[in-house]
């Protein structure tokens, strides 16, 4: 009977590990109406050098035809996609049943300069706000962003699987977008965020302030949506040779598709952080080899509370002034980043 009984788990582990292995069905959609960054053919590459992935390109809106073919992607990324004028008020309504329907969206830089939200539009009325109320922005219409592609400091903020093995602040080429004067909704989780920008006017206006680079979203409506958004991808170069772009992106999608969850916790013993004694009455002790980290602690709805920068392997603190419950502790440095669990009682 034991012999059965192993038989049976390790027939569900292999099932498991094959459903894992299965190639996940992509939609990759470049289509333009606005302006162009040719970078379609290289994001098309990037993506499909990812493991593990079936990527279908659409240059023209055709997949989002017939709504049955529509249903079976597991992601659709709008990859330096623009306009308002690309796809039919059929292929919007599939795009909008795919998405009340559990659908997966990853947006790639020019993603939000596409159906721009009516608030983020001028004086004109936006064609479909609803694309922009599920990405979760429209980039600020004049000016959209800084001149050219300066370099500056990107950090991160939240713990994500798409920032894994990212360094703390990564220093970055890019055409940084504003959104102070866009659209943003209230419910996007801010992964990335630039440092203070000086605009095209070679001044620093309020729109350059610190301000989102990469976001998430879960569960539009009822649906179990996993929604991700990126302003970074203006140069082709992005795809082709920065290999920390391609990490984010790839690590994104895996987690767009379900093959890894939004937080991974591990145990204090797999840790290179360790936290005693741990539930605590707010007072707990910090040991690592690392000696220079910086500490965040959130509550369990994902707000920074507090935030310490670190210089010693060994580290007492005095967290006892937080209410009794459950926090998250995020760790980052320079190689590293993990978020445990701490209880104060």
């Amino acid at each position: 009977m034991k012999i059965k009984s192993t038989l049976f788990l390790l027939l569900i582990l292999l099932t498991s590990f094959a459903g894992f292995c299965q190639n996940a069905k992509i939609l990759h959609y470049s289509e333009t109406s606005g302006f162009d960054h040719n970078t379609r053919s290289n994001s098309l590459a990037m993506f499909r050098s990812f493991p593990n992935l079936n990527v279908v390109n659409d240059l023209n809106g055709r997949s989002f035809d017939s709504l049955s073919s529509l249903l079976n992607y597991d992601l659709i990324v709008f990859s330096n996609t623009s306009g308002s004028n690309i796809l039919d008020s059929s292929q919007r309504a599939h795009f909008e049943i795919y998405m009340m329907n559990g659908g997966n969206l990853m947006g790639i830089h020019a993603a939000s300069d596409t159906y721009r939200h009516s608030t983020a539009n001028g004086n004109n009325t936006g064609v479909w706000d609803f694309y922009a109320n599920t990405l979760g922005g429209s980039v600020q219409q004049s000016p959209n962003h800084v001149a050219g592609t300066p370099n500056y400091d990107i950090r991160t903020l939240i713990n994500h699987p798409s920032t894994l093995g990212l360094p703390l602040i990564w220093s970055k080429n890019e055409e940084y977008y504003y959104w102070e004067n866009g659209y943003l909704d209230s419910t996007i989780q801010v992964i990335l965020e630039v440092e203070e920008t000086i605009g095209p006017n070679n001044q620093v206006n309020s729109y350059d302030s610190a301000r989102a680079v990469s976001w998430y979203k879960e569960n539009l409506t009822t649906a179990n949506n996993r929604i991700f958004y990126t302003s970074l991808g203006h140069a082709n170069s992005n795809y082709t040779s920065d290999t920390l772009f391609q990490k984010h992106i790839r690590q994104a999608t895996e987690w767009c598709i379900g093959r890894i969850n939004s937080l991974q916790y591990s145990s204090n013993e797999e840790q290179s952080f360790k936290i005693s004694p741990n539930p605590s009455n707010g007072f707990i002790k910090l040991a690592s080899s690392i000696k220079d980290y910086e500490l965040k602690v959130y509550s369990l709805d994902g707000k920074v509370i507090e935030s310490y920068f670190i210089h010693e392997s060994e580290k007492t603190m005095d967290l006892s002034h937080l209410n009794s419950g459950v926090y998250l502790l995020k760790f980052n440095c320079r190689s590293c980043q993990e978020t445990q669990k701490l209880i104060i009682r």
